[in-house]
């Protein structure tokens, strides 16, 4: 579809309550709305209404040259309405009306009379070029069915919508509704109650044809259709997010609008769109006019008559959220572990790395599952999924064991505070695993080497290495591993494994190493 004088339309909401007098809620509905707004948290609907709304019927459906078609069954201005013989009520046609700067609409009036039927009119939708239109009438002989049909616009002719062709998108005795076209064109979203779906009208996609014509129907799958009634579908802009109204999935009553990522070959489990905007009542025909703003129908009075609302999209300024990364068994946070987060879609969110106290902030929008990668030295790498609405803040993570070679224990770097020998609560983990090792071989002995960067004077490194030589030694010893099993020395500067003058903070990290030799070779089990 194309919205270009739409995109720039600013809306003038003003909150309006038009779910109102709800019927008290069972135990089961307030689980639901809980779980609903946990997912929804920091996204908000404000709704208006539109100055366009009767006693009758208003349903939105698609824009066409910068105005809104709608379906009505009031009488209009320069419109005959025709009455159903069996309900004895006005039959839906299709109105275009007027956008207002404040998205209010105005100004109703018949759209085609070309199009005009003496049936119930259904919705519509356009070809990106909007020279071609699909809509849906209601069979003349029966009004439990709708067919599908294309027209290609000529403005030359009287009647403008010319060439009219009935789709025959599905069998006779089954019904098409509520079409909808990608915003590029290249696909049609429909409901259908043809066998082999999931109950009831499930959404299904065709691809348009160069001629106009559509092909093969194809169900989107458990993740949108359910046994129950979905309708309405409505393709994001940038094809992302396929929106639509159903009975099923976590629903509070009547249709609900919910939202399902769109994948390259699948669709995400759909997500209800929250509580602000979805009632006990039928909420359809949910069309989106620019990111954050748009429009949407309501059964408010659940007579069967609809009508439309305004709506904008307003999120909280600040949706992070905090996790702390810590080692699965203990507890004890983790710094410096590479944080990678990426949406749905497998795009690069952010980068970051867990601060001193293994706390990592993220930004998290509402209705969206992202997943987060995690790497840090010495531990398995750790892929989960992380949303808006999680109450657990700890990700964890496993160690690897130690690696046994024919001369030394190989574990990752241990860390001091800076310009000390105290070792840092993260490293009693990887101290953790020389113990194992050395319980496991009791007749091994080993020698501890403590190595510095070549920062400040050979002097000083000299005697910090000794320090904290012996403060690995010291914690083995309490940990009840025999001192005649260890022994200890600092080489300071003296063994640098990077030689340069102007070190990366890398290289002079890799240059601050303590080593553990094994010293005999009667090893009796390797990690």
């Amino acid at each position: 579809m194309n919205y270009p004088k739409l995109l720039a339309i600013l809306f003038l909401l003003g909150t309006f309550s038009c779910f109102s007098q709800e019927p008290k809620r069972s135990e089961g509905l307030d689980s639901i709305i809980n779980v609903i707004s946990k997912s929804t948290k920091g996204i908000n609907y404000l709704i208006g209404d539109t100055g366009i709304n009767s006693e009758l019927n208003e349903v939105g459906t698609s824009f066409f040259k910068n105005k809104y078609i709608i379906l009505s069954n009031k009488k209009r201005r320069h419109a005959e309405v025709t009455v159903n013989p069996i309900t004895n009520e006005p039959n839906n046609n299709l109105y275009c009306v007027d956008i207002k700067e404040d998205g209010s609409l105005s100004f109703p009036l018949l759209f085609s009379q070309a199009l005009d039927s003496e049936k119930n009119e259904g919705s519509i939708s356009f070809s990106a070029d909007q020279r071609t239109i699909y809509f849906t009438q209601e069979n003349p002989n029966n009004n439990q069915i709708y067919t599908l049909h294309k027209a290609d616009l000529n403005e030359k002719d009287p009647k403008k919508w010319v060439n009219i062709t009935n789709l025959n998108a599905v069998p006779a005795e089954y019904s098409v509704e509520t079409p909808s076209l990608s915003a590029d064109g290249k696909k049609i979203y429909v409901a259908s109650n043809i066998p082999g779906g999931f109950g009831g009208f499930d959404i299904y996609e065709a691809p348009v044809l160069a001629d106009g014509s559509i092909g093969k129907l194809v169900n989107l799958g458990p993740n949108v259709n359910t046994s129950t009634d979905e309708k309405y579908p409505f393709m994001s802009a940038d094809g992302k997010y396929l929106y639509f109204s159903s009975k099923g999935h976590t629903n509070m009553g009547g249709y609900d609008v919910f939202r399902s990522s769109v994948l390259k070959k699948d669709y995400l489990p759909a997500l209800n769109l929250g509580t602000d905007l979805n009632s006990r009542r039928d909420d359809v025909a949910f069309i989106m006019t620019s990111p954050t703003k748009g429009y949407i129908s309501t059964d408010k009075h659940q007579s069967g008559n609809f009508d439309i609302f305004k709506f904008e999209i307003k999120k909280q300024d600040n949706l992070s959220q905090t996790y702390t990364v810590v080692e699965e068994k203990s507890s004890i946070a983790l710094p410096n572990v590479d944080v990678v987060l990426t949406n749905e879609f497998g795009e690069i969110v952010s980068k970051t790395k867990s601060d001193d106290k293994g706390k990592i902030r993220v930004d998290l929008e509402p209705l969206t599952q992202y997943t987060v990668t995690l790497n840090k030295d010495g531990y398995e790498t750790k892929t989960t999924n992380l949303t808006s609405s999680d109450t657990n803040k700890n990700i964890t993570l496993n160690q690897k064991k130690a690696i046994v070679t024919e001369d030394a224990i190989v574990i990752e770097n241990i860390y001091f505070d800076f310009d000390k020998a105290t070792i840092k609560q993260e490293s009693t983990l990887s101290l953790n695993k020389i113990l194992d090792v050395l319980n496991n071989n009791p007749e091994m002995s080993i020698a501890i080497n403590a190595h510095t960067d070549n920062k400040g004077s050979a002097d000083y490194n000299q005697k910090l290495s000794e320090r904290r030589a012996k403060s690995s030694y010291q914690y083995l010893i309490n940990k009840g591993i025999s001192a005649s099993r260890l022994s200890y020395k600092g080489y300071g500067e003296s063994q640098l494994l990077n030689k340069c003058d102007k070190c990366s903070a890398e290289q002079d990290q890799a240059n601050r190493r303590v080593e553990f030799k094994i010293i005999n070779k009667n090893i009796t089990t390797q990690l």
